[in-house]
């Protein structure tokens, strides 16, 4: 005989293990913080780093810009030219250079300023063992090469940018620019970030010793184990970044757990205190049986009416003994279970152990009545049966039988039969533990509420995505999960659900942090505990977006594809609607785009042929591919001979057929030389470029074709009876099982097979197999019939082609590259022409030229950084660009403020290079005519995107247009040049000139075509 106690754990260890289970999760929540905060710190680092590096990119530039712009004082006979007046004006006009030098031979001769740097003329750099190995590597590199930082003579520390200058392929000297530590550090941004929060770090590999030396102050207490860094190939420097403010993340971990463990406690006492609450009914009963049994003589007396009050719980059996285990009372129901289990007929008054033949269930009896006589009251659960009664679960309750002094005369036990209750919780428990199982494995998030927006349940996945916990999950609405412009549609769906009964809805899903992904969620309306309520999943359909845009990309370049095939190229369904064609089509049919949408496939070829190309068609609707050779109609009754392909596709959902139409007016001019082709037509089958092997119902070949001998090198008498599978890579037999077993169980009546086949000599080939079944009349598979082509060949030149695609994409980055470097040349010869120009009107002639040369040419450098190579990012390009256009017009002496909000959006540089231009003309115009007479002002530049379309505003305060001036009808270059941009652009303008200057733009973006090679 079993015991099982009716709580499986005791108060205590209950208690215990709820107390575990929170500080557990506790942890488990302490741990994803922490990820998550470290995750965010590095994210935010960063962008840190690729801030700095193009701010020192952008120092660099203008260095290269100055160095090029000082070699062109040096002639083609080596003399030096205006070194002091291009020198003074290159100073002027740059905020990065502070030192310029030409060191003809290696010994620097030309110094500006002079003043302060006088130390360094005449000092010779290429004998100088301190610095020669960089100036000896910035002559083989052949371009700017920045040295340093080093120790100057003159004091300090700087960085040297030096451009090799040859004359005539012989190296006469360098032009030389020096970048001040202050000046780096400033213009790098390094200075505007707390250095409480970052530590930066710059090195350099020492070309003499080889060793690292670091240039900004070392603070001791930061070790560089743990570090991001970026490399500037200019100069061979290295730049560290590190976050020093990580303790946070650790001390929120520390505090969850803290937390989690003191909640923990909490829980598992009160889980403790609330299990040990005794039963009202035990209670009672206790009282029933001290009114009852005050004596033993009493009991006896009033044995019936004893009786009577243990029949009535009809349920129970009962029975009272007094402290030697006489019967005391018992009901019915316990003398009639003694009866079946011992075949004793129990009495009052008799030792109920007596009854018992069993020793060791007569011990535990002892034992539990002792405990009962002790003054305990207890009680537990017991799986009994033998072989008169089958096993069955008993609740044991038992009291003590206390007199009006206190003192146990007896006990009560109350058995119950509690079967049915322990099975039915026993599948309670396993079912909720299934659905619980069910509903945390489904892929996406699973959820349950009521009309009211009550949630009853949710998974896992719906706490991990959104970030809520189980308590706030609790009071929670399912539309606070939802953007507020979804928010009308949701809820129009989720009354749908009521209504209809089921419904469905794309839609952005929030989390906690704001962050949104858009999901599909589906509903249906069930009844859960007699309440309404909506049950549905929500699926990440992220990936799915995100193929819908390669779908998109996909279709442009098979239009490209399309477009660019030899022939005519044509798709069109069952009842002969054209869908898709080629411009070949058009150009030699002479039929429009509108006239071929009309069509039929039949109005292009005579009534001759019509018949014929009618079962061509339909036959590729039923077998699901054919050919045929027939005269293409023009539109003028010219009739030229073109071989037609078909293969049956599903396009949209319906069934369509896709084929292509080659020229084949040469080859039936050689047909017509040739009169014996015309005999063998009938061996056309066995003789086409696609071998024929025909198999029996178990795929045994019993017919192979000469060209099948050609591509495999078995005879046909060498193949016969050998298996289809005989043939096949022992890696494909897997997969191409599957396409045999459609065709055998006649689940379809044709297939496409890609494999490797073996050949006699043992080689391995790339083959594709159009396999069709025979049928007989009563439905019946005779045999296979299928093609083979040898694609192994077409496979290498598939790889070619894709390593050829790659070298030009290379190319094309180059070519970016370099254009951007040759409009710095232009914009270099143009700053030195204009400083020898005395006229201030020539003079803004020429910086607006340099400053539209500038916008052209930093499209070219983003397109050169871009991985695409086809667009830009609009918004880098105008970050890039109105600072530098506000840098160039800008001469501080007045505070024109600019408030800049550019979307994110890639634009073809078709449609960049029009806005920078229009930007640099509105910008300068701003400062030349609108700030005028003003010293303070504000342009506000705005580019927001919606969908396709694009819309752009710029606007000052400034004085606006006079009486003289009118925006549409443009008088001078630079109006003339925005009318220009703007009808580039298609763009929709309104203007407003009215006190100030408003001009607001629109136009469509331009698709961002594939680079094909």
């Amino acid at each position: 005989m079993t015991n099982i106690s009716k709580k499986y754990f005791s108060p205590g260890v209950s208690g215990l293990i709820v107390g575990v289970l929170i500080i557990l999760i506790g942890c488990i929540i302490a741990s994803l913080r922490y990820q998550v905060l470290t995750q965010h710190q590095e994210r935010e680092l960063q962008g840190v780093l690729e801030l700095i590096e193009q701010n020192i990119e952008r120092t660099i530039q203008e260095s290269y810009n100055a160095a090029l712009t000082l070699a062109l004082t040096v002639s083609d006979d080596g003399e030096v030219k205006n070194f002091e007046k291009v020198a003074e004006q290159i100073s002027k006009n740059s905020s990065v250079v502070d030192v310029l030098e030409l060191v003809p031979d290696g010994v620097i001769e030309y110094v500006y300023p002079l003043e302060g740097n006088e130390s360094v003329v005449g000092y010779d750099i290429k004998n100088d063992p301190k610095v020669n190995a960089e100036v000896i590597k910035a002559a083989e590199l052949g371009t700017m090469y920045f040295a340093g930082p080093i120790d100057l003579k003159q004091g300090g520390q700087a960085v040297i940018g030096r451009l090799p200058i040859t004359i005539e392929g012989e190296l006469w000297g360098f032009s030389a620019t020096l970048v001040y530590m202050e000046t780096l550090i400033e213009k790098s941004g390094i200075n505007r970030f707390p250095k409480d929060r970052y530590y930066f770090q710059l090195s350099k590999v020492n070309p003499n010793t080889r060793e690292e030396e670091f240039f900004l102050p070392i603070n001791e207490e930061v070790e560089l184990d743990s570090f991001s860094s970026i490399n500037f190939p200019e100069g061979d420097w290295r730049l560290y970044a590190k976050r020093l403010d990580t303790q946070f993340a650790v001390t929120s971990f520390w505090l969850i757990v803290v937390f989690s463990i003191l909640f923990g406690f909490f829980c598992a006492i009160m889980t403790a205190k609330f299990l040990r609450r005794p039963e009202e009914l035990q209670n009672l009963l206790h009282q029933k049986s001290e009114q009852l049994l005050i004596s033993r003589e009493k009991f006896k007396k009033n044995s019936e009416l004893l009786q009577s009050i243990l029949e009535s719980p009809q349920d129970m059996i009962i029975f009272s003994l007094d402290a030697d285990y006489n019967y005391l009372a018992f009901t019915i129901s316990h003398k009639k279970m003694m009866k079946k289990l011992w075949g004793q007929d129990i009495e009052v008054g008799k030792n109920m152990i007596d009854y018992v033949p069993d020793p060791q269930i007569k011990n535990q009896l002892k034992t539990d009545f002792d405990r009962a006589l002790g003054g305990e009251h207890f009680e537990y659960i017991q799986k009994y049966g033998n072989e008169n009664f089958p096993d069955q679960y008993w609740e044991n309750r038992f009291a003590p039988i206390t007199s009006k002094d206190n003192s146990v005369v007896g006990l009560t036990l109350y058995v119950t039969n509690i079967t049915h209750r322990i099975e039915a919780e026993k599948e309670i428990t396993l079912e909720k533990q299934i659905s619980d199982s069910i509903i945390n494995s489904l892929p996406g998030i699973f959820y349950l509420y009521n009309k009211a927006g009550k949630f009853y349940r949710w998974n896992k996945n719906f706490e991990e995505v959104t970030g809520y916990s189980s308590k706030e999950m609790e009071e929670a609405h399912p539309l606070d999960f939802f953007d507020g412009d979804e928010k009308e549609l949701l809820a129009e769906k989720i009354g749908n659900v009521f209504v209809t009964g089921e419904d469905n809805v794309e839609a952005n899903f929030v989390s906690k942090n704001g962050s949104k992904t858009p999901y599909y969620f589906t509903g249906a309306a069930i009844n859960y505990k007699g309440e309404e309520c909506l049950l549905g999943i929500g699926l990440d359909i992220s990936e799915q977006k995100k193929i819908e845009k390669e779908i998109i990309f996909e279709k442009q370049l098979s239009d490209s594809i399309i477009k660019s095939l030899p022939g005519v190229f044509y798709l069109f369904n069952k009842e002969g609607e054209y869908l898709r064609w080629n411009d070949n089509l058009e150009e030699i049919t002479n039929y429009t785009s509108e006239e071929i949408k009309k069509a039929h496939p039949l109005n292009f070829f005579h009534e001759d042929e019509k018949e014929l190309l009618i079962e061509k068609i339909g036959n590729v609707f039923v077998t699901g591919e054919d050919n045929v050779e027939a005269d293409l109609l023009t539109k003028s009754g010219e009739r030229i001979p073109y071989y037609f392909t078909g293969v049956s596709m599903n396009y949209k959902g319906q069934e369509c057929l896709l084929g292509v139409g080659i020229d084949i007016s040469e080859q039936k001019k050689a047909e017509q030389k040739h009169a014996e082709v015309l005999q063998q037509l009938q061996n056309h089958l066995y003789n086409s470029p696609l071998g024929v092997v025909e198999y029996d119902r178990e795929l045994n070949i019993i017919s192979w074709s000469k060209r099948c001998e050609e591509i495999f090198g078995w005879t046909e008498q060498e193949v016969l009876q050998k298996n289809a599978f005989d043939l096949i890579y022992e890696q494909d037999k897997s997969k191409t099982e599957v396409v045999a077993h459609e065709l055998k169980k006649g689940s379809v009546d044709s297939n496409i097979s890609h494999n490797r086949n073996y050949t006699k000599s043992g080689k391995i080939i790339d083959c594709v197999w159009y396999n069709t079944v025979v049928k007989n009349s009563s439905g019946e598979i005779n045999t296979v019939m299928s093609l083979v082509e040898d694609i192994t060949e077409k496979k290498k030149s598939e790889k070619i082609i894709e390593n050829s695609l790659k070298e030009k994409t290379t190319l094309l980055s180059e070519i970016h590259h370099r254009v951007k470097n040759n409009l710095a040349i232009v914009s270099g010869l143009l700053q030195l022409q204009k400083n020898e120009v005395k006229d201030e009107k020539v003079t803004a002639a020429f910086e607006q030229s340099i400053n539209r040369i500038i916008s052209i040419a930093m499209v070219h450098e983003l397109m050169y950084k871009s991985p695409e190579l086809s667009s830009i990012n609009i918004q880098s390009y105008l970050d890039m660009l109105v600072p530098a256009i506000s840098a160039a017009m800008n001469d501080h002496n007045r505070n024109i403020e600019f408030e800049i909000q550019i979307d994110e959006y890639k634009l073809n540089i078709n449609q960049a290079i029009p806005i920078g231009l229009l930007l640099n003309e509105l910008i300068t115009n701003s400062f030349k005519y609108a700030f005028q007479d003003q010293e303070a002002g504000i342009i506000k530049i705005k580019l927001n995107a919606d969908g396709e379309k694009v819309t752009v505003l710029y606007e000052d305060n400034g004085s606006g247009f006079g009486d003289e001036s009118n925006f549409d009808k443009p008088k001078n270059l630079g109006l003339n040049l925005i009318h220009t941009q703007l009808q580039q652009l298609d763009a929709i303008y309104t203007v407003d000139t009215q006190d100030k200057f408003k001009l607001e733009f629109t136009f469509e973006s331009e698709s961002i075509e594939p680079i094909i090679a």
